[in-house]
């Protein structure tokens, strides 16, 4: 054998374990064969899950799926993810809070938040800050719960202005890390009190996003909801106050509403707390 995908008839090792065999992900196996990629990185980078992602985000055409996952495939070689460990972002990406790993909503999604206050972006910082930023979206990958395979991303911007503003370039390159690396994760985006400013890069990268993701993307002013953030701060560490006031900000009518992410949105960065997280998902120091 040289390495690549056995010349297995499609279906034929899922049957044998006693799995439906799905005609669609049968064939983004075969075309990765056809393709030439490693069965080591298929067998253990590419499950059934990982695979029907991958439709998704080629609208069920296998022979554009297997292309796009042969590319994640090689990309994490080349950007070496297995390295990643918790000690190469001691210091200012993980004391800062500038983006984490906040918890869970109730059915069990991922919650990533960002605030661009805390992630003024630095000279000389391209890669570690890619690197960070792949890291999250492993950590928000293996902290899903409930059979969830999706994250809701919080992006405040309150404070956002040129000063901390990624250049273009960066920019760019996350967009094509989450588009081509991260497909079909995202169930909704926040952006959080942007202020004008912000505009001149959302212009600059809107035509290179899907339009299904344009979809799931939503601006919000804090202003608009000033009654309900006040009551939850005003809790303060009263645990039962606070949460009578997340109940009455709720709305039970669409769980996408933004009320219902006040708990995460309102919560300070917990440097320790990240931690033990990031421990608990198998993230070594």
């Amino acid at each position: 054998m040289s390495g690549v995908i056995a010349n297995v008839e499609p279906g034929a090792e899922a049957e044998r374990e006693g799995v439906k065999s799905e005609p669609l992900v049968d064939a983004v196996l075969a075309e990765l064969r056809q393709l030439g990629v490693p069965q080591e990185d298929v067998g253990s980078q590419a499950d059934v899950a990982t695979v029907r992602r991958y439709l998704a985000a080629r609208h069920n055409n296998p022979q554009k799926a297997a292309r796009l996952l042969a590319g994640t495939l090689k990309w994490r070689k080349e950007f070496k993810t297995d390295t990643l460990r918790i000690g190469e972002f001691d210091g200012r990406s993980l004391s800062s809070g500038r983006m984490y790993i906040a918890g869970n909503d109730p059915a069990g999604k991922s919650i990533l938040v960002t605030r661009k206050r805390s992630d003024a972006f630095q000279a000389g910082e391209y890669d570690s800050y890619l690197r960070y930023l792949v890291f999250t979206l492993q950590t928000g990958e293996r902290a899903m719960q409930g059979g969830q395979d999706k994250w809701v991303w919080l992006m405040d911007m309150k404070g956002y202005s040129r000063a901390n503003s990624p250049p273009l370039g960066v920019s760019m390159a996350t967009l094509r890390i989450l588009a081509d690396h991260f497909p079909e994760r995202l169930h909704r985006c926040f952006f959080i009190d942007a202020p004008s400013i912000f505009s001149f890069l959302f212009n600059a990268l809107w035509p290179f996003i899907d339009p299904v993701t344009r979809q799931k993307i939503v601006f919000i002013q804090t202003k608009d909801f000033a009654g309900q953030i006040e009551a939850v701060q005003a809790a303060g560490e009263d645990e039962a106050k606070r949460e009578e006031a997340l109940a009455a900000a709720g709305n039970k009518e669409d769980a996408d509403a933004f009320v219902n992410y006040l708990r995460w949105y309102c919560a300070p960065y917990d440097e320790a707390a990240y931690r033990a997280l990031l421990a608990s998902v198998g993230w070594s120091e």
